[in-house]
Parts: C-alpha cells; structure tokens; sequence
C-alpha cells in the first residue's frame, strides 16, 4: 500500500513538473510574440510620421524585456541563497548529533 502510494505521487509530481514546463514555454512564446508586435506597431507609427509614439511604442516593450530578465535573476539569486542556507543549516545540524 506503501509503495503504491509512493508511486502515486511520484506520478503526480512529475504530472506537475511536466505542466509548469509547458506553461513557462507557452509564456515566453506569448510575451514575445506580444513585443514583436508592439515594437512592429512602433516601426509602423515612426514610418507614417508619428516618431514619439512610434519610438515609445519600440522602447517600453523592449524596457519590460529587460525587467523581467532581471527580476527573474534575481528571484533565481534568491532562491539559490535559501537552497544553499538551508543546506548548510541542515549539515551544521547533522553534525550536532
């Protein structure tokens, strides 16, 4: 009972790692068909005489790239400093016994 338990999540767990894998692609294939869109509307704008929209309209998507990549970095920094903490936490403890 056990160990059909165990495999049972086993399974879901890999279900979900699967799922997010699908979602973080799906999002970085949306977003950046939305810039491309946004900086073709900008290039379009600049074309037919509107060069300070147009040029808004190329940077602020351009701008929200950047920021995502460094928050997600940073997030990653983060969360590797808290993996590597507790793993040290839990060696420091180990020993104590």
């Amino acid at each position: 009972m056990a160990e059909k338990q165990s495999g049972h999540r086993q399974k879901l767990e890999s279900d979900v790692i699967g799922a997010n894998i699908i979602n973080e692609r799906l999002g970085m294939i949306l977003g950046f068909i939305i810039c491309i869109l946004a900086i073709s509307g900008g290039v379009y704008a600049v074309m037919h005489g509107k060069s300070v929209e147009g040029i808004a309209a190329i940077i602020t998507p351009l701008a929200a790239l950047v920021a995502v990549f460094v928050y997600g970095k940073s997030r990653q920094q983060k969360e590797l400093q808290v993996r590597q903490q507790s793993i040290i936490e839990a060696a420091k403890h180990s020993q104590n016994r």
